[in-house]
């Protein structure tokens, strides 16, 4: 079930210099991963933490913005 009003938070991504940071809310959760390339590869599970920092320099970009999925 998807929930298209809950499941997107337009405020957590932010640009801090060459770096994205991820602010998560998913509340409960302890352990997270995340894709930069629209699923097309996945980091590896890791511990939760409040705030994440991705390089924003990424070669396997394939679009002009950035985008995060992750998954809890």
């Amino acid at each position: 079930m998807v929930f298209p009003d809950s499941d997107y938070a337009s405020g957590s991504l932010t640009e801090q210099g060459y770096n994205l940071v991820f602010v998560h809310t998913a509340f409960g959760a302890d352990m997270f991963r995340y894709s930069w390339n629209f699923g097309q590869s996945w980091t590896k599970w890791q511990n939760w933490e409040d705030t994440t920092t991705i390089p924003s320099q990424n070669e396997d970009y394939f679009w002009e913005r950035q985008h995060l999925m992750f998954k809890c």
